[in-house]
């Protein structure tokens, strides 16, 4: 096992333990935390005295050297910033590392707390948490839930009622796309939002410090979806949850982003990536931040299709009169830069050296110490076209991450696995070759394997109980007796290149209506998430078979302006270029046959044969016969 903390002693006994919540741990664990507790408070005082002394000095060598233009002037925010990151995120850092080595206990003490906190709500009283004495009775009281089994509870939340599903009501919403038209509202308490969306986050940033210090010596570019998308019917808040964690920061950590929050929340994609770019340039950028990948290539590609633009608006000082931006934020921005006729200079060098005349943002972010983004699943195939861009500047993962969980924690570059937060969520898993299984054995987080790969089910702090949100983790190693996981895939029925999470109903439900409103129906059809080209491709057979390429060229726009129209972050991905529109591929006669055959040859019995309208796999396009390709622009 990997991992080490010098402070906390080791305690291996959870596999000796059993499942109970009441009491969840013995005395000698009781005694083992409270040491613990206090040697945390010891090391912060010393990391206290060390950050002091080493701004101190800090300061002192600027007051020398700056007004000679040998050093910039360090600011005092950056010290601030520097020591109240150092100092709470080595208390976290250092409780987590002790929470890592007793995960039993830890996941025991955290469902006997979650259980306690919400025994009072409608849904604690109806499914008995007061009562509940081991896990076993837990998985036995609570069902395994998905978002539509806990929709009349959180819709009943958002009307304004208290104690449905969570003690009171939630301060916040994030939101994502459902299984329908309608966005899933995830809800956020004021404890959660503390404790497992700022102090995990805390934890990932106080780990970067720690490894890579240098990463902080400029500004960060966060891109993140704005904080406030509406309201609920009582006026609670929805939208991202990484915005709300930026809108809550203070205006000393605020100051060390480069982009202000209110550019994040320009509506035209392009205008904001405009802005982003031009005080990109204009700011010593040591670290990148965004969830995907995906965003970062094609800002790199922006700033290339852009770059007379920038040059001038470099040169000159003056932001772009054509972008759609409301006055106040182009004031904004304008206050952010101004005139720098040698850096223009340095851009226009840079596209003239370029072995193919590119502007590339490693030409203007030549401190850009670290991306933290991530690179899981699909993110390999922007992440390899990323590197062209940015260079070979180190990549830190975020960690298993989605707007209903921050489910791990990577501690180090070298590393794209994270250590789950035991602390903060409840954690369930099953093989997933037992998936189907009628009674399928679910497996406490202390008990997995390294290699093996598992759906994962989470209880949080906000009100999802043994939640299934459907996705496919593996194993990669443990930290202490913590496992390490990375995700791996979406599970049955959803596709995802970048973040769109299509849904095999809303694809359905969407050819359906397609099929209504052009009156052309289709033989048999296969959308393929196509991760390398950035969209999906759809091959379908008509059943007319005298239409024109425009009149197919109709059906299938008509078909992805209802996946649009059902699915927020689809509708987000095609507006900010992130995926590109559907492609059209005809396929021969008998297309439903050709395949069924395929798969039986392939040892799938014939009375249990189903077509997989959505699939990620290129072998599922193995037996198809394509007669032509139509792009949007190709109509007769």
């Amino acid at each position: 096992m990997d991992g080490s903390n010098v402070d906390a002693m080791d305690l291996n006994f959870s596999n000796e333990k059993g499942k109970s919540i009441n009491p969840p741990v013995d005395a000698k664990y009781t005694l083992i935390n409270r040491i613990n507790k206090c040697l945390t408070a010891s090391r912060i005082l010393r990391k206290l005295g060390y950050i002091l002394s080493v701004e101190s000095l800090l300061h002192m060598r600027s007051l020398i050297l700056s007004p000679l233009g040998l050093i910039p002037k360090r600011k005092l925010s950056q010290s601030i910033f520097r020591l109240g990151l150092s100092v709470t995120g080595e208390r976290l850092s250092t409780r987590f590392h002790f929470k890592i080595q007793h995960c039993r206990e830890r996941q025991l003490l955290l469902l006997k707390d979650i259980l306690n906190e919400n025994k009072d709500t409608e849904f604690g009283k109806k499914h008995n948490f007061e009562n509940i004495q081991s896990v076993e009775e837990f998985q036995q009281c609570v069902p395994v839930n998905t978002y539509d089994s806990l929709e009349d509870y959180v819709t009943r939340q958002t009307r304004g009622e208290s104690d449905v599903l969570v003690k009171g009501q939630p301060i916040s919403y994030a939101t994502t796309s459902g299984t329908t038209g309608t966005p899933k509202y995830i809800p956020i308490t004021k404890r959660a939002q503390l404790e497992s969306h700022q102090n995990i986050s805390r934890i990932f940033t106080h780990s970067i410090l720690e490894e890579c210090p240098e990463a902080y010596d400029g500004t960060i570019l966060t891109i993140v979806s704005p904080a406030e998308e509406g309201k609920t019917p009582d006026g609670t808040v929805f939208g991202s949850t990484s915005g709300q964690l930026i809108l809550s920061m203070n205006k000393v950590v605020q100051d060390k982003y480069t982009i202000p929050y209110e550019v994040l929340t320009l509506e035209n994609y392009e205008a904001r990536n405009y802005c982003i770019i031009l005080l990109g340039i204009h700011n010593p950028v040591t670290m990148l931040s965004t969830a995907n990948p995906s965003t970062l290539s094609l800002l790199a590609k922006q700033g290339n299709q852009w770059r007379d633009l920038l040059i001038t608006d470099t040169e000159s000082g003056t932001l772009n009169s054509n972008l759609d931006i409301p006055e106040n934020i182009r004031k904004l921005v304008q206050e952010r830069f101004s005139a720098n006729p040698d850096l223009a200079d340095q851009l226009r060098l840079s596209i003239y050296k370029d072995p193919e005349n590119i502007l590339r943002p490693k030409h203007y972010w030549k401190d850009l110490n670290l991306i933290t983004c991530w690179t899981g699943g699909n993110s390999n195939v922007f992440i390899r076209d990323m590197k062209s861009w940015y260079g070979e500047v180190k990549i830190r993962d975020l960690g298993y991450l989605a707007s209903e969980i921050r489910g791990s924690i990577p501690l180090s570059n070298e590393d794209t696995s994270g250590v789950l937060t035991i602390g903060e969520n409840f954690f369930e898993f099953v093989r997933v070759s037992d998936i189907d299984q009628t009674n399928p054995t679910f497996l406490l987080a202390d008990e997995l394997e390294v290699g093996e790969r598992y759906y994962i089910f989470f209880t949080t702090k906000a009100g999802l109980y043994r939640y299934n949100i459907n996705d496919i983790i593996e194993v990669t190693g443990f930290v202490h007796n913590t496992p390490k996981i990375i995700f791996i895939q979406k599970g049955k029925g959803v596709t995802n290149i970048t973040g769109e999470k299509l849904y095999e109903q809303q694809l359905l439900a969407a050819v359906k209506q397609a099929e209504q409103s052009t009156k052309i129906e289709l033989s048999f059809f296969i959308c393929q998430a196509n991760a390398n080209a950035s969209r999906y491709e759809f091959y379908a057979e008509f059943n007319d078979k005298s239409l024109t390429n425009d009149q197919m060229n109709i059906f299938l726009n008509e078909v992805e302006q209802q996946i649009i129209n059902s699915n927020l972050e689809y509708a987000t991905k095609i507006k900010s270029l992130r995926l590109k529109p559907m492609r059209l591929h005809i396929l021969g006669d008998n297309s439903l046959e050709l395949y069924k055959n395929w798969r039986v040859a392939g040892g799938i019995r014939e009375a249990q044969f189903k077509t997989t309208p959505l699939v990620s796999e290129d072998s599922f396009l193995e037996p198809l016969s394509v007669l032509s390709t139509l792009a949007r622009d190709e109509a007769a």
